[in-house]
């Protein structure tokens, strides 16, 4: 007879982790109520809610209605609704399509205007003295600095880019300026000035004086060596201080020497280069301890790839989606060099509109509404025949837009509705992730450079695609036509390969084997002959 088990009181199968984390968190609650049930005063704990911790998310983009509790909640003051002016938007949205006009006055503005653009700032020292004074004073900081920012649009009337509206990822940034000795600002190679934060440097450098800026322009090795050349010459006369790297580790050839000039600017070419050019600038210890280097920067610039192409392993996660490092990391190099991860801070900044942050992959591409917007402002920098020429589609490339560009695109790819309209929409996400990655390449120049002269270093360099050959190619491959390489190969092969002497072995009967033949004694000498013959053709 089969011993009985006894009877397990707690949830088993597939829902056993939830059962027994609901029955223990029961039983501690009831452990609480045995030790409160004294006191008149307490509540039964079961019944009470526990404060769950709040997880640190970036933030940057707030309706109307969340920015207002977001600044009354700073203020720590109530409100009452008032009954306001009524604005009526029209849904149907036009596609403004910039022209190089437009890029002029724009970058006269920026000029103008940049030196307004701040960063939010952590209250000195000597201003408080416990820790809810500084929670407070950090709180009314960074609702003064929201506000100016607001004041800025509407009076001045420019257009800022999306920024971090939440206070906890700014504490990480404070954090890191305060433990690093040299904090590494990290642009994208492709436009370096959208990603460099000029007031960040000036903050740095209130801290602490001792305190060094670095620029380091990552992934270098999508940019020509003429490119390079133009960018390391903007940056020696302007004396900012930077490091062209690149985490992929691209080899450099004489050529790329020649045309580069590292004298004026230094260009790290591996791992070990760049960490002594740090230990250079902040010497190997300072006071006793190991040099602090901390990289700071927008989302998916690279801060994690740096770091762990640095350590010489996977140690930060590396993701496309941008926000993925949400706390401070400190790793260790050496026992001379301790590096620090800030979480990717999205700055105010000067843009024509939200389309410039999805094409450089600041913001999620999932989160992308309008999605004939960027693709226009992409048509408008790359020439039409590229594009199609990348997708094997076979548009007219002056009469091209972008809803043309993304029907095309839905059509080639199958991307369609279950209503048969081509997805326009997946389409469009798919040109932008391909931007952010590099098959779409596009470099700004420098602002004493013309952009459309500098333009012409990468798409004239690369040569002038004929137009068509793409999608030969594929019909090639799926055999629907022939090319002539196949063709003159077929007609050799008929020609040289004339009919020639073929020996021809008979059969034997079905069922007869050599083994039989071979017990066959009576088998004629002359039937055996006729098995085998062999004929020879002219």
């Amino acid at each position: 007879m089969t011993k009985r088990r006894p009877s397990n009181k707690k949830p088993t199968g597939m829902n056993k982790s939830l059962g027994n984390s609901l029955c223990n968190e029961r039983q501690r609650n009831r452990k609480k109520y045995k030790i409160a049930s004294t006191e008149d005063d307490l509540d039964n704990p079961a019944f009470i809610e526990e404060t769950i911790e709040r997880v640190l998310e970036s933030k940057t983009f707030e309706s109307n209605m969340e920015e207002l509790f977001a600044k009354a909640e700073l203020a720590g003051s109530t409100f009452n609704a008032e009954r306001g002016a009524v604005q009526i938007v029209d849904k149907d949205s036009t596609v403004v399509v910039r022209t190089n006009a437009d890029i002029t006055n724009f970058n006269a503005l920026k000029t103008s205007k940049e030196h307004l653009l701040k960063i939010p700032r952590r209250p000195a020292k000597h201003t408080y003295q416990t820790a809810e004074e500084l929670h407070a004073l950090e709180n009314e900081m960074f609702l003064s600095w929201r506000l100016g920012l607001s004041h800025l649009e509407d009076m001045d009337g420019v257009a800022l880019t999306p920024f971090e509206r939440n206070l906890d990822i700014w504490r990480e940034l404070w954090r890191v300026v305060e433990r690093s000795d040299i904090i590494v600002q990290i642009v994208d190679a492709r436009n370096p000035l959208l990603f460099r934060n000029a007031d960040l440097e000036d903050y740095v450098r209130t801290v602490d004086p001792a305190k060094k800026n670095v620029l380091l322009i990552n992934k270098s090795d999508l940019l020509l060596p003429e490119q390079q050349r133009h960018w390391s010459d903007y940056f020696s006369n302007t004396g900012i201080d930077v490091i062209f790297w690149s985490a992929l580790e691209p080899t450099a050839t004489e050529e790329d020497d020649e045309l580069f000039n590292r004298e004026k600017c230094q260009f790290a070419s591996s791992r070990d280069e760049l960490i002594a050019l740090f230990k250079t600038k902040g010497g190997y210890a300072i006071q006793g301890r190991p040099l602090v280097v901390g990289f700071v920067g927008y989302p998916n610039v690279g801060k994690s790839s740096t770091i762990n192409k640095l350590l010489a392993a996977k140690k930060v996660t590396v993701s496309a989606t941008p926000g993925k490092t949400r706390r401070l990391q400190t790793h260790a190099l050496d026992d001379g060099i301790t590096l620090c991860d800030c979480p990717g801070l999205v700055m105010p900044s000067f843009a024509f509109d939200r389309s410039e942050m999805f094409l450089n992959g600041i913001m999620p591409i999932e989160q992308m509404r309008d999605h004939f917007g960027p693709i226009s402002l992409l048509i408008s920098r790359v020439p039409a025949d590229w594009i199609c020429d990348r997708y094997s589609l076979t548009l007219a490339a002056e009469d091209i837009d972008a809803v043309k560009l993304l029907t095309a695109i839905a059509f080639v790819r199958g991307m369609m509705s279950s209503s048969g309209v081509p997805d326009c929409s997946r389409a469009a996400r798919l040109l932008a992730k391909d931007v952010v990655v590099g098959k779409i390449l596009w470099v700004a120049a420098p602002p004493s450079h013309d952009q459309k002269e500098f333009d012409d270093l990468f798409f004239l360099k690369k040569g002038v695609k004929i137009r068509g050959q793409a999608q030969l190619r594929q019909m090639e491959k799926k055999g629907l036509i022939e090319s002539s390489k196949v063709a003159n190969e077929r007609f050799d092969q008929c020609f040289f390969d004339g009919p020639g002497s073929q020996a021809h072995v008979m059969t034997r009967k079905p069922g007869v084997t050599p083994l039989d033949d071979a017990s066959k004694k009576h088998f004629k000498k002359k039937d055996k002959a006729r098995r085998m013959f062999v004929q020879t053709y002219s």
